[in-house]
């Protein structure tokens, strides 16, 4: 009700709403929690611990709870407002407090509990907001720190590039504990997908083992490539690293079957005649003529409007290999001769010579040319499905290679020979060069 006062013979109402100022001392009245007013109060803040250190905890594992204390010390009524943590990506996590209204010496708490993700020490902050004047945010700093084993595989990937053949290489690859916490390695395995039999190979580990902080062990990996075909394997290594658990460290590497450059030349002689009206497309007309190439019997059609050239070529080499005899050895270059009884333009013969070669990775591919002197009747020259040149009736001439060339892995040529009427067959002087240098075996 109306609070009344006499002064200097009339009165003074107040009315008892909201907060009254005192203009002498710039006091201000605030209401309690019984709604009285209380002239000149002023809510104080105080919260306690200031800063709370969690020490040292598992990555994974979650810390006891810790307790913030809130305390309303001064004279007024504390509101408390949000409650947070700066950063909300902190691995901590509070509780909403138990009051947010404080009469004067009241007290209130919530919970902070730290839950590490990762290793090494991980600061954070709970802010804490109320009406006190004067401190309208109270920090509440936070600290602990992450143990955490962690696994690295040095090198992670590894490239034994091409080895000769009956070559052997070897791989040390180092498995560390970069972490705070002890590493247990319950096993280390090696997985080969290769065929058998296996090319890639682990020699037997000593796990299980335990790996203190910076400690490390080896293991050795041997490669000894029998085909031609690439190789891929990987070491896995099992342990208690929470973020992995299974590690792995892979290892890859090709071989080549053949000493030295080359195979050898494999010769096909195929004295069937084989009719060539039967497509218009691919008429013949004169001595050599590509389209001629279209009837070869390997089924790839001398790769002649090939949409595939690299399978094409593949059923090609196959075709060749399996009717071939031993390989005749690179050491001078080839000479080949046969014999031919077809009508000409109207049917074809073809014989087909085969190299597989190889140069090394850090090679130049453009210094490589195949010539060859004469040819009777014409002479397609293939490079991994790759038609580098035609060579017509008389003299044959060279090519550059060097564009269909893959440095580091096995490449192979293939040379079409056709006759196209009555008379000889053949191909003199066929040989691989060098920045003009023949190359041998």
């Amino acid at each position: 009700m109306p609070v009344s006062t006499r002064s200097s013979g009339f009165v003074l109402l107040l009315a008892a709403v909201g907060t009254v100022g005192c203009s002498e001392n710039n006091l201000k009245s605030t209401k309690d929690t019984t709604g009285t007013f209380v002239e000149g109060a002023a809510p104080q803040i105080a919260v306690d611990p200031p800063a709370i250190d969690f020490g040292d905890l598992t990555v994974g594992s979650s810390s006891d709870p810790a307790t913030v204390t809130v305390t309303n010390v001064g004279t007024g009524l504390l509101t408390l407002g949000d409650v947070h943590l700066a950063d909300a990506t902190a691995p901590y996590t509070i509780t909403t407090p138990g009051s947010n209204l404080l009469d004067p010496g009241a007290s209130t708490s919530f919970l902070v509990t730290f839950t590490p993700s990762a290793a090494g020490t991980i600061a954070g902050e709970v802010d804490v907001e109320s009406n006190d004047p004067a401190v309208p945010v109270v920090p509440v700093a936070l600290s602990g720190a992450g143990d955490a084993p962690d696994v690295v595989i040095d090198p992670a990937s590894y490239d034994f590039g091409t080895l000769d053949y009956a070559a052997t290489a070897s791989l040390t690859l180092t498995i560390s504990n970069d972490g705070n916490a002890d590493l247990a390695v319950s096993d280390i395995t090696y997985t080969s997908v290769d065929g058998v039999p296996q090319e890639l190979t682990m020699r037997p580990s000593t796990a299980p083992l335990t790996l203190a902080p910076g400690a490390s062990t080896t293991v050795t990996v041997d490669y000894a490539p029998t085909d031609a075909v690439a190789d891929e394997g990987y070491v896995t290594v099992y342990s208690n690293d929470p973020d992995t658990p299974e590690a792995v460290g892979t290892q890859i590497g090709n071989g080549r079957v053949f000493e030295g450059f080359s195979t050898g030349w494999y010769i096909v002689d195929d004295t069937t005649n084989y009719e060539t009206t039967s497509n218009p497309s691919y008429s013949i007309t004169y001595y050599g003529d590509p389209g001629g190439y279209w009837y070869e019997p390997s089924g790839a059609h001398g790769l002649i409007g090939s949409t595939d050239p690299t399978t094409d070529f593949a059923t090609m080499h196959d075709y060749v290999l399996a009717r071939a005899a031993a390989p005749t050895p690179v050491s001078t270059p080839l000479t080949f001769n046969s014999t031919s009884t077809v009508p000409a333009f109207t049917y074809a013969s073809y014989s087909y010579i085969l190299c597989d070669f190889w140069i090394d990775a850090s090679d130049d591919p453009s210094l490589y040319e195949v010539r060859a002197g004469s040819v009777d009747d014409g002479a397609q020259v293939m490079v991994n499905g790759q038609i580098m040149t035609n060579w017509y009736l008389g003299a044959a001439g060279s090519v550059n290679i060097g564009p269909a060339i893959m440095p580091g892995a096995v490449n192979s040529l293939i040379v079409i020979l056709m006759d196209n009427s009555a008379s000889q067959k053949y191909l003199t002087d066929l040989g691989f060069y060098r920045d003009g240098v023949f190359v041998s075996g």
